[in-house]
């Protein structure tokens, strides 16, 4: 099956996990729209897949903020003239009690890790509903099964995601939309205040940013018949 000139929407995508998912599917030929917040990241993010022939644009957007998402994704849709592939990745998350987090920490990492996918997964839907194709892949978390402590609100966010992508697969299938969601292990990434390196150097046998990225080429490259609605990836050896 080929990508080529296929138009995708990758959130969280200016390094780590995001920016592992966008090269990989500019590599195959796909339009490339990415979204974050830090604009130094972005550009940098963006040159780079500009240098290996990249049809590729940006928008700086705070997921937390329901007008700039709705203005962020008019904004790819004006670039990528349709959506054929949403990739729903960026995250947040605070480290703490229950009884010590903040209810805005908490409102921010259900707005960036739940309430972002689902509107985002709403806009999209509608303009894959109209063409009746289209895939959303959501990046979940080894948490969207796992309790954890001192992650309630990442966990409670990556369980919301988790049930919101299996009913959502449910109401698009019907439309020839396919939704599924990866739940990535231990990953050397950026997420959490470190480096990738630093991650890798605990813990080698990590999984990295590409392997994540492998799930999804694996996912849009299955017949259009077939459907994976989840991917539990785990390290064989983390440590």
């Amino acid at each position: 099956m080929t990508l080529s000139n296929k138009r995708v929407l990758v959130t969280g995508a200016s390094r780590g996990i995001g920016l592992a998912i966008a090269e990989k599917l500019a590599r195959e030929g796909m339009r490339v729209f990415l979204a974050a917040r830090t604009e130094k990241d972005l550009q940098k993010a963006a040159d780079a897949l500009r240098a290996i022939g990249a049809s590729v644009d940006y928008a700086v957007v705070d997921l937390g903020d329901n007008e700039n998402i709705e203005k962020m994704f008019i904004s790819a849709m004006n670039f990528l003239g349709g959506i054929d592939l949403l990739v729903n990745n960026a995250g947040a998350n605070v480290r703490g009690s229950a009884v010590d987090l903040k209810i805005s920490d908490w409102d921010r990492i259900m707005s960036v890790n739940l309430r972002a996918a689902f509107i985002l997964s709403k806009l999209a839907a509608g303009e894959m509903i109209r063409q009746g194709s289209g895939h959303i892949i959501n990046i979940g978390s080894g948490a969207s099964q796992t309790p954890i402590a001192e992650h309630t609100a990442y966990c409670a966010s990556k369980y919301g995601l988790l049930g919101f992508s299996e009913s959502l697969a449910l109401e698009l299938r019907n439309h020839g939309i396919k939704v599924s969601i990866i739940l990535p292990g231990s990953t050397a990434s950026h997420f959490g205040g470190t480096t990738p390196e630093a991650k890798l150097s605990a813990m080698p046998g990590m999984l990295k940013a590409e392997d994540v990225a492998d799930s999804v080429l694996y996912l849009l490259n299955q017949a259009p018949h077939a459907w994976t609605s989840m991917v539990n990836l785990r390290p064989l050896n983390p440590n």
